[in-house]
């Protein structure tokens, strides 16, 4: 995959993950439970998978594969449930635009830190002070978020 194309996957994930906390956070008021509602999305989330492998939309290796898997590697689903149960709580309280911009400092630092010590198996980036002063400015744009509404 190109830079370009990269990027451009990048924007739409990030765009998609703003309707889909939308969604969810409808879905979780309506069903009255952040957990019931992070279930349904994981749920049509697993079919919607399941559908473009049989389709043959992506290559699934073998099976076997996964035993050489190390065993926090498949942690990723559970974590990814709890950041959906997590939204679906957050987004009525703070609003989607606080919410997202708050996951997205959280995870700059995150990514921040595993970059400089390669953690995870993600090659070393160390950091430099540009990146922490993006960190920080964003940190400013959630206060100013927060302080406006």
């Amino acid at each position: 995959m190109n830079p370009l194309s990269a990027v451009l996957c990048a924007f739409s994930a990030g765009s998609l993950l703003s309707l889909g906390g939308a969604a969810n956070a409808r879905l979780g008021g309506t069903l009255r439970s952040a957990v019931a509602a992070a279930t349904v999305n994981f749920l049509v989330g697993a079919a919607a998978l399941g559908l473009l492998l049989a389709l043959g939309g992506f290559r699934a290796g073998p099976i076997e594969r996964l035993a050489a898997v190390p065993p926090w590697a498949v942690g990723g689903g559970m974590l990814g449930a709890l950041y959906v149960t997590l939204s679906t709580l957050v987004i009525p309280r703070l609003g989607l635009t606080a919410t997202t911009m708050t996951v997205v400092c959280s995870q700059l630092v995150g990514s921040l830190l595993i970059d400089h010590w390669g953690w995870l198996g993600v090659p070393q980036q160390p950091n430099g002070p540009a990146r922490w002063l993006a960190v920080l400015l964003l940190l400013v744009a959630v206060a100013l978020r927060r302080r406006d509404g």
